[in-house]
């Protein structure tokens, strides 16, 4: 009866912080609107009554989200059980009493290397689905690495939520089967110009559909990871076909040395010449770490129209879902379903990309074309 009255309360705040959230200024903090959240992971997962639920918790972030999550999941016939991050003293039994696994946010570490390698086994047997709000987590650099989460990005990640998604959708499979159709071309003013072809490699769409039906018709282990905030596409691009060169204004390396103007020069998918204007030693030191690290990975590509930088922002929001970022990384593409493994990888992120199939611009300095918008 107490937890009952709490999670009640709770959910009144929620509401009550909806409002808040409109008028706050761009300096105060956001109270976030809790209930709301829950409601978009419910309707995204489209819980069947006895589905067992597993809620991955951080009690130190974001608090309130998993009573009144829970609240929710079980009025649809959900069966719930929470976990909170770090050790779990027989993970496997855990997953073994789970169908759907929910990744609430936390404020430093997640799963443990071999609490994720369970995951990954579990997604790829088809056992279960997750849905990924890793909210604080999502806010990066263009580097790859965590940027500083803020009330700022707390704003645009709430308002990102509500999006027409069957607009998104519809957008996303436009682009895909245009980068279907002939040689990519990705391009920014700083100099990166690398072309590849995508031929018959399954994308993976992530449109906020996170339903058992949808999970019928997985591919790759990151169907099966639904992200929301939503919007990116994502493809292992055929390895060899990718020839040119990626230019990264500054990256972090191993134990946060920095490297600028980073030129990486890519022939039949694996980098064959790695220049630095500063940091030449400790580029060639991270690229060392890993085989898997000269080879190209992956190309995704950001719509959610809620999810864009302010210009001058240091990072930008969610994993690079916004409208047009484009992502170009290294490193191990088993997920997506490509054929590069050695288990290390390494996003790096563009705002400012043309990215075209022959002459057909699909984003044009930083922002998705009239045509697919």
């Amino acid at each position: 009866m107490i937890r009952r009255t709490v999670t009640s309360i709770l959910a009144v705040v929620a509401l009550v912080a909806t409002a808040v959230l409109a008028a706050a200024g761009p300096s105060e903090p956001v109270q976030i609107p809790y209930a709301h959240l829950a409601d978009r992971i419910v309707a995204a997962l489209q819980v069947a009554k006895g589905e067992r639920v597993t809620l991955r918790y951080d009690p130190k972030t974001l608090a309130p989200l998993e009573p009144v999550l829970r609240e929710k999941l079980t009025a649809k016939g959900a069966v719930v059980q929470t976990v909170n991050y770090g050790p779990v003293a027989d993970f496997q039994a855990v997953l073994d009493r789970t169908d759907i696994y929910i990744w609430l946010p936390v404020t430093q570490s997640e799963a443990a290397p071999e609490q994720r390698a369970a995951l990954a086994t579990w997604l790829d047997e088809g056992k279960g689905r997750q849905i990924h709000f890793h909210w604080n987590g999502g806010t990066q650099d263009r580097d790859g690495r965590a940027g500083t989460h803020s009330a700022e990005y707390d704003r645009l990640y709430v308002d990102a939520l509500d999006i027409d998604y069957a607009k998104l959708s519809k957008d996303q499979d436009k682009v895909i089967a245009k980068l279907r159709s002939g040689e990519v071309r990705v391009t920014t003013p700083r100099g990166t110009d690398l072309r590849f072809q995508v031929g018959d490699r399954p994308f993976n769409k992530q449109d906020g559909d996170a339903s058992k039906a949808r999970m019928a018709q997985a591919k790759v282990r990151v169907d099966r990871e639904v992200e929301l905030p939503a919007g990116v596409v994502r493809v292992a691009p055929i390895e060899s076909s990718a020839n040119g060169v990626v230019v990264v204004p500054k990256a972090r390396l191993l134990e946060n040395a920095v490297a600028t103007n980073i030129r990486l020069e890519f022939v039949n998918g694996k980098v064959v010449k790695a220049t630095a204007e500063t940091g030449q030693k400790d580029l060639d030191a991270y690229l060392a770490s890993s085989p898997s690290l000269t080879s190209f990975r992956e190309l995704g590509l950001g719509f959610n129209p809620k999810l864009v930088a302010k210009q001058d922002a240091a990072f930008l929001p969610y994993y690079g879902y916004g409208d047009a970022v484009v992502r170009l990384s290294l490193g191990d593409n088993t997920e997506v379903g490509g054929a590069v493994r050695g288990g290390a990888s390494r996003w790096l992120f563009f705002d400012d990309t043309t990215l075209a199939v022959g002459a057909d611009r699909i984003v044009e300095n930083g922002r998705l074309t009239a045509a697919y918008r």
